[in-house]
């Protein structure tokens, strides 16, 4: 295996480990939302509060600011330098770091002032019905307000990441999203339960400024990394800098196409805003898609981001075609039998994680439907996150921008013909079909571009993957029989839930790979051995 296919394994496992842990704590996060909120009132308001502030924390955590500085500081790093072995001289990167860091301060406290000033015309543009329940839409203002600076923190957060990220040191950043969801889980229920009577009208605060300060210490925990690397920004700014003015001509187009499925969210709300408790049905139903995504997707994605772009400055064609490959079979390895795993699993997944306190058996059917159809679009969320690098790679943003475009309008469409008969679901299955639309068009102008790309490869490997999915998901579906529908409709936790769970889990697990063994499918052990073999601190 090439040096570069091991980089990207290794850090692919290092994003993964630590991925895993995040979600793993922020599930446990979210039952303490749903054990104490339910998907009612108060839970519609946050949920609906937390929209913009959480669509900017993907979009910069997971999505368009940390692949852009990747992408400069990598060509940064490549310029002469006086003297670099003296601390006292500061480099061009090092400029590059404190100026860019500078702007993106004052860019995002700008942001963060015109959301606190405009909550009410930002919460009536995509919740407004939530005017028709008395209390509600103030609720939801209120909080929009005071979640607003989390933008400010996890924007430092995702620049620290990208510059960690150049010099391939991945653990700590990927770690940070755990700090954030230790900081709700010792704070919220100690809080909930000793201090605050279940009459206040402030418990649900209480969630949000334990964000709050998960948000601003899931940046901080990175700072000494940067001082190591001598890549902490400082208080030396030239605002007329030509590298943060290409960063912005790189970024904005790249904000909205990597936003894209941020935008559908906020789409999605909209509608769902009509339906009573659908808004929080979705928000679980999310959760629960987003952990295969962050930890097989997000964690390769980010991984290629240096791959791809020291490839294509270097004009490695080829090396370029093999990181390419091997990363979009890394991703759909994975992400094919997770599609059918939520879809197969979807009702004893938000029964065992979800069904509790305030949330009810109706509540647990209606977020599994939802989960069915959001799972089918997975395959098609994970190629987008390994596929949107390799244009950035190129300096093209322009291009993933127009076709996010194309796939938003396909959103919108969709979600207004099916909301009003199918929900929720409706609501879902748009979004995957929006996907769906966004990798086509991306893939068909990639293979324009490079036919040199073992794409006839890539998709024979892709058929022989669903095959040993579609051979698990039935193993799965004929062992559920063999369980009472009514076992998952059980509320409050159990350990007979989880025990049960866990072994369709396995089960599903050994399946595939078992099937895919017999499939003939290549380096499926290879991925899986980089993907999740030893993991260290860099």
């Amino acid at each position: 295996m090439s040096s570069e296919k091991r980089e990207i394994g290794r850090a692919s496992g290092i994003m993964a480990f630590f991925t895993l842990v995040s979600r793993l704590l922020g599930l446990v996060r979210n039952q303490i939302l749903s054990h104490f909120f339910g998907a009612g009132f108060v839970a519609d308001a946050f949920i609906a509060a937390f929209t913009i502030p959480n669509a900017l924390r993907r979009l910069f955590g997971e999505g368009a600011l940390t692949p852009a500085i990747v992408a400069l500081l990598t060509r940064s790093l490549k310029e002469p330098t006086t003297n670099p072995d003296n601390p006292n001289i500061r480099q061009p990167w090092q400029k590059f770091i404190s100026n860019s860091f500078i702007w993106l301060t004052i860019f995002l406290v700008g942001i963060t002032l015109l959301g606190i000033l405009g909550a009410d015309w930002i919460v009536s543009l995509y919740v407004d019905n939530f005017n028709k329940i008395p209390g509600k839409f103030e609720l939801t203002v209120s909080l929009t307000r005071f979640l607003f600076p989390f933008i400010l923190f996890i924007g430092w957060s995702a620049f620290f990441m990208g510059v960690l990220n150049t010099f391939r040191s991945f653990a700590i950043s990927a770690a940070g999203p755990a700090f954030l969801n230790i900081s709700v889980i010792i704070l919220v229920p100690a809080t909930l339960i000793y201090v605050l009577p279940a009459s206040s009208d402030y418990r649900i605060y209480v969630f949000a400024g334990a964000l709050l300060v998960g948000g601003l210490f899931q940046a901080l925990i990175q700072l000494p990394w940067l001082k190591k690397y001598r890549a902490m920004p400082r208080a030396e700014f030239q605002p007329n800098d030509y590298r943060v003015k290409e960063l912005g001509i790189l970024l904005l187009p790249s904000i909205f196409s990597m936003g894209v499925y941020q935008l559908n969210i906020i789409v999605n709300r909209y509608f769902a805003s009509d339906i009573p408790g659908a808004v929080s049905h979705l928000f679980y139903a999310d959760l629960l898609l987003e952990l295969p995504v962050s930890l097989i997707a997000t964690s390769v994605g980010t991984a290629v981001v240096p791959t791809f772009s020291r490839q294509i400055a270097d004009g490695n064609r080829k090396g370029l075609a093999e990181s390419f490959e091997f990363s979009m079979e890394a991703v759909q390895t994975l992400a094919l039998p997770s599609m059918l795993g939520l879809i197969v699993l979807s009702l004893p997944l938000v029964s065992t994680l979800y069904l509790s306190g305030k949330f009810t058996p109706e509540d647990a059917e209606l977020t599994s439907r939802a989960l069915i159809f959001y799972g089918l679009g997975l395959p098609f969320f994970s190629g987008m996150r390994i596929i949107l690098p390799l244009f950035f790679a190129q300096k093209d943003t322009f291009t993933p921008a127009i076709t996010g475009f194309i796939a938003l309008g396909v959103n919108l469409l969709a979600a207004w013909a099916l909301y009003k008969d199918y929900g929720a679901s409706g609501i879902a299955f748009a979004t995957s079909i929006s996907s769906f639309a966004n990798l086509g068009i991306l893939c068909f102008i990639s293979y324009r571009r490079f036919p040199d790309f073992a794409w006839g490869k890539i998709f024979l490997i892709f058929l022989k993957m669903f095959f040993a999915a579609a051979g698990m998901a039935a193993i799965l579906a004929l062992t559920l029989t063999q369980i009472s529908p009514d076992f998952w409709l059980f509320v409050g936790i159990s350990i007979k839930k989880i025990g049960a769970l866990l072994a369709l889990v396995i089960l599903g697990t050994v399946s595939y790979f078992s099937l895919a063994y017999l499939l003939g499918i290549p380096h499926t052990q290879q991925i899986l051995r980089r993907l999740f073999g030893r993991i260290r601190f860099r």
